[in-house]
């Protein structure tokens, strides 16, 4: 679509009015009642997680809809798939007789990555993955380097840290906790080590993805203690607001530093999941067709594309889903479509996976994207 036409259209009629920007795909079911996908490589492929109709978590993978389950048929009980890149490698954890192993699926073997105690979140396309290795009550980030397991440390004077995205660069976005107690987030190159970042005034902060460029999306504690999505560039953190609730978390970013995640809506009782784009937050439900039966409620991660992955309700059953453009465009033409507003904050929260993930599929409480161990406070 001719980018001065689509700007015409929004503006003088309205989002509502201008159609649907983007097409919904649902990702597909294994049998349970929910599903949530959290990775998406640069063709379309997405991964996650879904429940079993015993309630069980199954590691899946996905593209049109047409959903492989990979932890069946292995020797996990349960399983969740966090990345997955160009060449179909797909990384998550895999939990058997009760211990979790970072494990990367391809062409229908399973292999771990490192011993008992590990998560996998996030893979490039290179086939680097990165994420946390516990031991002691200790977490420390990872790479992998020719396939083999690059031990990263702490941040100076912490006991915990993690990786949770990298680019194809090789270099890495996560958080970690400081001297203090309290959490940071981090960009880690070979080169430079780790380079802690600050926050938006509050007390922590945690970066969740990486672009090509060096950007990290995440979110952080504001002044007043309520969690904001952001955008890093150069090591100063961008406010990117909320859709008029108290909070809103950021997630994944691509090479144009797109930026997505979910924010609380007015009143606060409940998220939808959002696209950030040239200085603006735009609530991806307002983008659909309004009869489509879904509420967009997370959105995980975008790709170069522009197609986006996350969890909503589709007539009130948690799914999985991949949004495409309908315009023929993969970016959304850069200019702003509403206004994002900066809400009078909250108590700020942040995700707890308690290193099982029957608190995640089963308790159904409104969660992020899976954390591998336990950060200060539960995320909603």
């Amino acid at each position: 679509m001719n980018s001065t036409r689509l700007v015409s259209i929004l503006w003088t009629a309205g989002i509502a009015a201008a159609g649907p920007i983007y097409t919904v795909t649902d990702l597909g079911s294994l049998g349970g009642s929910s599903a949530q996908a959290f990775g998406l490589s640069s063709n379309g492929q997405a991964a996650g997680a879904a429940t079993t109709p015993f309630g069980y978590s199954h590691a899946f993978t996905s593209t049109n809809s047409a959903i492989t389950d990979l932890t069946i048929n292995t020797n996990a009980s349960e399983g969740i798939a966090s990345g997955v890149n160009a060449s179909g490698q797909v990384v998550g954890t895999a939990y058997v007789n009760g211990q979790a192993f970072a494990t990367i699926w391809m062409d229908s073997t399973t292999q771990a990555i490192a011993a008992a105690g590990s998560y996998a979140l996030a893979i490039n396309n290179a086939g680097q993955v990165a994420g946390m290795l516990t031991s002691d009550g200790q977490g420390h980030a990872f790479v992998t380097e020719n396939g083999a397991v690059v031990d990263l440390g702490t941040l100076s004077g912490g006991s915990w840290a993690s990786a949770y995205g990298i680019n194809d660069q090789g270099e890495v976005a996560g958080y970690g906790q400081v001297a203090n107690g309290t959490f940071h987030a981090f960009v880690w190159s070979a080169s430079s080590g780790y380079t802690v970042l600050g926050t938006l005034g509050g007390s922590n902060s945690y970066a969740m993805s990486i672009n090509d460029s060096g950007q990290a999306a995440g979110n952080s504690q504001t002044a007043s203690g309520y969690s904001h999505a952001f955008l890093e560039t150069g090591g100063v953190l961008q406010d990117l607001g909320t859709l008029g609730g108290n909070s809103s978390y950021g997630y994944g970013v691509n090479d144009a530093g797109e930026t997505v995640g979910y924010s609380f809506v007015a009143g606060n009782g409940m998220t939808h999941a959002f696209l950030y784009q040239n200085g603006v937050m735009i609530d991806l439900n307002s983008l659909i067709a309004a009869a489509s039966g879904w509420i967009l409620t997370e959105a995980y991660a975008i790709n170069d594309r522009g197609e986006i992955v996350g969890s909503g309700l589709l007539n009130g059953v948690e799914q999985a889903f991949r949004l495409d453009y309908a315009g023929g465009s993969a970016i959304l033409d850069p200019q702003p479509l509403q206004t994002s507003t900066l809400a009078t904050p909250e108590p700020g929260t942040i995700l707890t996976f308690t290193i099982g993930l029957v608190l995640i599929f089963l308790s159904r409480l409104r969660l992020g994207r899976p954390l591998p161990a336990p950060p200060p406070e539960p995320q909603r």
